[in-house]
């Protein structure tokens, strides 16, 4: 089983060109840039082009981001997850992994690559080591298996499908990794590590207290594909005087899932296609 998982890891040649004595650093850099020139702009989503990124690899503080990065403990840690996900869901895809800078921008997300969806991942970003990194690993698969099952993509769409596709993912590593406490599993711990501080008495509080109130917005906003709706929902990023806490739509997928789960199989739940019909009859029964 371990060997069918697949790891790019495109870190080390970054570090080994960076810790070496040559004065030709930002030459190296960029010829390797280049030769993965497809890489980064699938992974970076064209932020960077291959010139911009070697600059920003050669700022004096990124190497220090990558410090604790380890390519066994990565390995070790997909090998961990997909043992986990067979047991609990049968027969699934074996991972695909792209280890390559995010400079910040996500710890991780499924994208397409050459027709076939990858789990990118970047371990430049805060705090992607221990038990984070089994978070992370665990909740990008459960998108990038449910992509190999339905083909529908996690990484764009309207509201209510990101309801039930982040949901599932979030439901899943918790199943996958039940010795975890939720604080961990919905990575609420690294909010301020981004800026994003919790609301007074913590994320899951506030949640449960306004999750009337997230339905109903939710509900209001199933068919949008706006950046504000799903930025307000989804993403690390806030609008205006909104002091909600972020990403409170995992929460709300998360106990949609939960709730399915009492009636409908891991196995089936990974085949769903979800409409805005199905979302809003679930949302009104949560």
């Amino acid at each position: 089983m371990p060997h069918k998982i697949t790891i790019h890891d495109y870190i080390t040649p970054i570090k080994e060109i960076l810790a070496g004595n040559s004065a030709d650093k930002k030459q190296k850099l960029h010829k390797l840039i280049y030769s993965l020139r497809k890489v980064n702009n699938h992974h970076l989503e064209k932020r960077y082009n291959v010139d911009q990124t070697v600059a920003k690899l050669l700022e004096p503080n990124w190497r220090a981001k990558i410090r604790k990065f380890d390519p066994a403990e990565w390995q070790a840690a997909a090998i961990d997850i997909y043992k986990r996900a067979v047991r609990l869901l049968g027969k699934v895809t074996p991972p695909e992994i792209i280890l390559f800078p995010g400079f910040g921008a996500f710890n991780g997300r499924v994208y397409k690559l050459d027709h076939r969806p990858v789990i990118g991942c970047s371990p430049d970003f805060p705090g992607t080591v221990g038990n984070n990194l089994m978070v992370l690993l665990a909740h990008e698969y459960g998108h990038y298996i449910r992509w190999h099952k339905t083909g529908i993509r996690n990484d764009k769409g309207p509201i209510y499908l990101f309801i039930y596709e982040e949901g599932f993912a979030t439901w899943l590593s918790t199943k996958l990794l039940p010795e975890y406490d939720l604080n961990h599993l919905f990575m609420a711990n690294l909010h301020k590590s981004i800026n994003m501080p919790n609301p007074k008495g913590g994320y899951f509080a506030w949640c449960r207290k306004n999750l009337p109130e997230l339905i109903s917005e939710s509900q209001k906003a199933l068919r949008s594909w706006d950046r504000s709706d799903l930025g307000r929902f989804f993403q690390c990023l806030r609008y205006k005087d909104d002091t909600t806490p972020i990403r409170t739509g995992y929460y709300l997928g998360y106990r949609l899932i939960e709730m399915l789960s009492e009636e409908i199989s891991p196995r089936k739940m990974l085949t769903i296609k979800p409409t805005a019909k199905m979302i809003s009859g679930w949302l009104e029964e949560l």
